[in-house]
């Protein structure tokens, strides 16, 4: 069982790592970050960190693995409902903005869908609302 980021690079998407981060160190689970911005043509997903400001990076404390869309693939979302039942993930992780009423029905949310979606208890974290 492993605790699963969605990550975006956005600030919610920081929120999410770090938050993400914090819980597998306190419930000593292993740390899978979903880049839903980045893709991959490696079998495994496999992707490296980036090396953005402001993205908290694998610690020896909370090594994370992480992993990426498959470049083929339109919908991230469904993949990474996929990717948390392969991995067995016991919480998601997901960032979450404000948006507007008109702005929810006409825009997908890669976030709304994984919430509702997902078969395990997802965590939903605003940027600027993370408490270490």
């Amino acid at each position: 069982m492993s605790v699963l980021v969605a990550y975006a690079h956005t600030a919610e998407g920081r929120a999410a790592l770090q938050h993400g981060h914090d819980v597998a160190r306190k419930e000593d689970l292993p740390l899978v970050v979903f880049d839903l911005d980045a893709s991959s043509t490696a079998e495994d997903h496999s992707v490296t960190a980036p090396h953005e400001p402001g993205t908290p990076l694998a610690t020896e404390e909370v090594p994370a693995r992480w992993i990426a869309r498959d470049h083929r693939n339109p919908d991230a979302a469904s993949e990474f409902l996929d990717a948390a039942q392969e991995i067995d993930a016991q919480l998601i992780v997901v960032g979450v903005r404000r948006r507007s009423p008109v702005g929810k029905l006409f825009l997908g949310s890669n976030a709304q869908h994984i919430i509702i979606g997902a078969s395990v208890p997802v965590l939903a974290v605003k940027a600027g609302q993370h408490e270490s």
